[in-house]
């Protein structure tokens, strides 16, 4: 009888022990390493705003971020290649193009997912199409967080 608690008590041990395993399409498909954006308008900046029927391309990407959404945040993966990342913003026939000038930091997870990069984000370059301004919010893009870190703010 004393056998079956200490079999629980080594098999949770040894539970406990084991590194969770990481699945690489969770740190690919992730939001946590993309610059997080927010839309307000310029005119009542308490006010969110809400892009309608917006397609968001970057200019790295071979396919759409977004495609006829809409949307009042955006979660904007960054170049691990370069160290500036553009993307397009088409708004009604309209468009506006993003710069974003970053360093990175390789940053290792674990064994099991690998690497990823922390962004610093240094610059925000717009053109003015239907955005007003952008305002750099939090520089920092860091692997696992959940932070709006640039705010666009619109016409």
């Amino acid at each position: 009888m004393r056998i079956k608690p200490l079999l629980l008590i080594v098999a949770g041990f040894i539970y406990l022990m084991v590194p969770g395993g990481c699945n690489q399409d969770e740190l690919c498909l992730s939001n946590q390493h993309a610059l997080q954006t927010g839309f307000y308008s310029a005119f009542n900046v308490k006010r969110d705003s809400v892009l309608k029927n917006t397609d968001v391309y970057g200019l790295d990407f071979n396919n759409l971020i977004y495609e006829n959404q809409d949307i009042s945040k955006m979660f904007l993966p960054l170049s691990f290649q370069d160290d500036t990342s553009v993307f397009v913003i088409s708004n009604n026939s309209l468009f506006d193009t993003i710069w974003v000038v970053h360093s990175k930091e390789l940053l290792f997870i674990s064994r099991e997912c690998g690497f990823t990069f922390d962004f610093t984000i240094d610059t925000v370059l717009y053109t003015k199409t239907f955005v007003d301004s952008v305002a750099l919010f939090y520089p920092k893009v860091i692997y696992g967080e959940n932070v709006e870190n640039v705010k666009i703010y619109l016409y």
